[in-house]
């Protein structure tokens, strides 16, 4: 039997019961603790939150419903529900980590607004930093699915995780070529783990726990939503030095991927399409045209656009190595 970490179930209650804001987790941490916390009254609970807003200029919303959620759902039933999905995880080899766990990946920890909690099948490694994601439509033409998979091998070859939303089309079609190529790769998927969208893919998982990891943000069993595959591009592009478009028409999902980056500062390239006419062709034009973005003629470009994510991965490489310092020092500090 396992015995639960007391914390990581008072941590999911405040986190998604309640839906308090990363930035005030971590004060309740430094300063109160999440197991007194749930000792507050609703009116303590109440004063917290407002000098968490005022004091500490956190941006709190819906206060008076925080409020009354804590008032309603702070019982046995709602523990009793929390730590059932724990054990759910526990039972199908899925770690379910705290922003604050030890395990938690520091490439997540790198991006803006990272998941309060994260659901992981397989394993992400140091070696995943060196990441990009390739993207696109789901109904791909034979040129776009030839370059999706000639791509992700060239990367593969030069020790790249390939990352995607592990939805139809492209995003498979890279995932699989890399898997096929010896290589690593990370799904971010919308759905629970043990619930996973589209279900035909469950033929991959097994390959890709195997030599990367499936990774979500919803608890094991909970269906997609629209909301959850468009956040989850934030954990895609996060994840990857760059993003690759291959194909795309008008209403494409891909253009969330695109925002996120954009915010990311992370570089798009997109695959110049043969018929620069057709619908699939929109997402490619858009990012060239209108958004600045690089363009991949043929595959001999790979070689700049490989040049390109290496210079980045140096940068995220320094920016990892400035961390550890900073954290060592704070270690050292607190020595004495």
């Amino acid at each position: 039997m396992i015995t639960l970490e007391e914390s990581l179930v008072d941590y999911i209650f405040l986190s998604r019961c309640i839906s308090l804001p990363l930035s005030a987790l971590k004060v309740i941490k430094s300063r109160v603790s999440f197991q007194n916390v749930l000792k507050l009254s609703p009116n303590q609970f109440k004063k917290l939150l407002e000098s968490l807003k005022k004091v500490d200029n956190i941006p709190i919303r819906e206060i008076h419903k925080k409020i009354n959620n804590f008032n309603k759902l702070n019982n046995e039933r709602t523990f009793e529900d929390i730590k059932n999905q724990i054990l759910i995880c526990y039972e199908n080899n899925i770690q379910c980590l705290s922003y604050f766990d030890k395990n938690y990946p520091n490439i997540l920890k790198g991006i803006r607004k990272p998941p309060k909690l994260i659901f992981i099948q397989g394993t992400i490694k140091t070696e995943d930093l060196k990441a990009v994601a390739i993207i696109g439509t789901r109904n791909p033409t034979g040129y776009g699915e030839k370059m999706a998979k000639t791509i992700a091998k060239k990367l593969v070859e030069d020790n790249f995780t390939i990352v995607s939303g592990f939805a139809r089309g492209i995003d498979t079609i890279a995932m699989k070529s890399a898997l096929d190529n010896s290589g690593r790769a990370i799904g971010v998927i919308a759905s629970g783990i043990l619930n996973l969208y589209p279900k035909e893919h469950q033929y991959l998982v097994k390959k890709l726990v195997t030599n990367g990891a499936l990774i979500s943000e919803r608890f094991p069993h909970k269906s997609v939503t629209k909301m959850a595959l468009q956040i989850r591009n934030r954990i895609t592009s996060g994840i990857g030095l760059g993003n690759i478009f291959v194909e795309g028409n008008e209403r494409s999902g891909t253009r969330w991927q695109y925002k996120f980056g954009a915010e990311q500062g992370r570089p798009a390239f997109a695959i110049e399409p043969i018929d620069h006419e057709v619908e699939q062709a929109f997402i490619p034009n858009w990012i060239v045209d209108e958004k600045g973005g690089a363009k991949i003629s043929s595959l001999k470009d790979i070689d700049w656009v490989v040049e390109m994510l290496n210079e980045e991965y140096k940068k995220r490489k320094a920016i990892k190595n400035l961390r550890k310092t900073a954290a060592n020092q704070q270690k050292s500090i607190l020595k004495y």
